[in-house]
């Protein structure tokens, strides 16, 4: 299975029959085989459509539709309809993601070492680095975890701050004009909340 980027693509999509999803009613589908220049025989292309809006004028005898202007197709010989491919590439790109963030932001692609083990525990300690940061989010925000590690740790890790200690107590004292000021308490507040009893 592979995601398809041809030159004229919308126009290739735009002269296939769609069908409508069952149970997804906003969704269209459409499979047809198609050979591209240089390949010595068709194969069989799917693709996805998500419609967004559905327009009925006075004047005019039929309905017209708008579509998302990103459409899904992909190229594939697995025995599966049009959804659940667009669902099985998704599952994929969702890997892609954590693995990119966890080369990238959580620095287990910069090991420079020439020793195998200590490469193991740097890598293993970036991997534990980035499971304890995405389990601190899905624990404490409402919204689900959809961020970034970069842009949690600018958020709310490298924030601007005094650490300062009053009563034999450290203090952490946030900016007055700190943007995410509520997200950080509430997360604080909520860590301070776990209970694992």
């Amino acid at each position: 299975m592979i995601k398809v980027n041809l030159r004229g693509l919308t126009t290739l999509l735009e002269k296939q029959s769609w069908r409508k999803i069952a149970k997804r009613p906003e969704y269209e589908s459409a499979k047809f085989e198609y050979k591209c220049s240089g390949w010595s025989r068709s194969r069989t292309f799917v693709a996805v459509r998500k419609l967004t809006e559905v327009k009925i004028d006075e004047d005019v005898l039929f309905e017209s539709k708008k579509y998302e202007s990103d459409n899904f197709c992909y190229v594939s010989n697995l025995k599966l309809s049009p959804w659940a491919t667009h669902k099985k590439d998704g599952q994929r790109a969702t890997s892609e993601n954590w693995i990119e963030w966890c080369k990238n932001q959580m620095s287990s692609g910069s090991i420079l070492t020439q020793e195998f083990w200590a490469n193991s525990a740097i890598f293993q300690s970036s991997n534990l680095a980035y499971n304890l940061l995405v389990w601190i989010m899905w624990l404490n925000n409402k919204d689900g975890f959809n961020e970034e590690p970069n842009t949690i740790r600018m958020c709310l890790i490298n924030v601007p701050a005094k650490l300062m200690t009053r009563s034999r107590q450290w203090i952490v004292r946030l900016s007055e004009n700190y943007v995410y000021k509520d997200r950080w308490l509430q997360l604080e507040k909520s860590i301070l909340q776990l209970n694992f009893d």
